[in-house]
């Protein structure tokens, strides 16, 4: 399939058997993530509380992303370190689409896609950071709609429900109504990151296949 296009059901396909695989770590990263993020907002109400957030949740996309490759044979277990290039490959990637949704939204879109697996090809390819986003692009290319459609169908709803439940709840119950936020957020989060496995496996396949010969 490294050649075709994926599908939307392609996706979603191996989405689901990478989050069956990965379930108790996914589900562990958002209740994590957002006891984390509660707790920093009793501690505090101003901008300190973004950079331990940030951080948390970037670790938790390393060590889950990371995790699902290995389960997939994609990466091999307990490979080198590259916590620092995953650092520099989200920040860089981040301001990129921040712009590009600042500038006009459709490039805040198109390098949402482009980019979305250069997290998966930086930790199972051992890549630079140029090189991952380069790969992601590529693999980005021959699926550029069908990616931006699972996308939409994992943030879209998230986003809806979580800030609408939290609208409807901040009144009466103001500690649930940011919770609740909270989930729904870092639910959408953790299946996107999954979701960026799910296409790279299924654009990498030849990496897979060889690591199942060789196991």
């Amino acid at each position: 399939m490294a050649d075709e296009a994926l599908s939307i059901g392609d996706i979603f396909g191996r989405l689901g058997e990478i989050l069956r695989e990965n379930a108790g770590l996914a589900a562990g990263s958002v209740v994590g993530l957002t006891a984390i993020n509660v707790a920093l907002d009793q501690i505090s109400t101003g901008s300190g509380t973004a950079l331990p957030a940030g951080i948390a949740s970037l670790a938790a996309q390393y060590y889950l992303t990371a995790s699902a490759l290995e389960r997939r044979g994609l990466r091999e277990p307990d490979g080198r370190n590259r916590f620092g290039a995953f650092w520099w490959l989200n920040l860089v990637s981040a301001l990129g689409i921040a712009l590009g949704y600042i500038l006009l939204i459709v490039p805040g879109l198109y390098l949402m896609v482009r980019w979305s697996t250069a997290s998966a090809v930086l930790l199972a390819e051992g890549e630079g950071v140029s090189e991952a986003l380069g790969g992601s692009g590529a693999i980005a290319a021959r699926s550029f709609w069908p990616i931006l459609g699972a996308l939409l169908v994992i943030f879209v709803p998230a986003g809806v429900i979580g800030i609408g439940l939290a609208v409807a709840f901040e009144t009466s119950l103001p500690v649930v109504a940011p919770m609740i936020s909270y989930v729904f957020l870092f639910s959408a989060f953790v299946v996107s990151w999954l979701a960026a496995v799910s296409i790279y496996s299924l654009a990498r396949p030849g990496q897979e296949h060889l690591a199942e010969v060789f196991a």
